[in-house]
């Protein structure tokens, strides 16, 4: 069995200009929702729920 972490040690290094941000990904994902009771883009609640989560907040 593999040491904790070494994993992450096998990939090639990857540059910040490489890798996109989460905002970026996040704004790529489709609205579901009927635009007609849309207040907040998606992009925004998703962001906020991703740092929630992080955070462990229960929300």
């Amino acid at each position: 069995m593999k040491p904790s972490g070494s994993q992450f040690r096998e990939h090639p290094q990857v540059a910040p200009e490489e890798a996109p941000g989460l905002l970026e990904q996040l704004a790529e994902v489709p609205d579901p929702r009927n635009p007609r009771g849309v207040r907040h883009r998606l992009t925004a609640v998703l962001a906020l729920t991703a740092c929630a989560v992080l955070l462990k907040l229960n929300v």
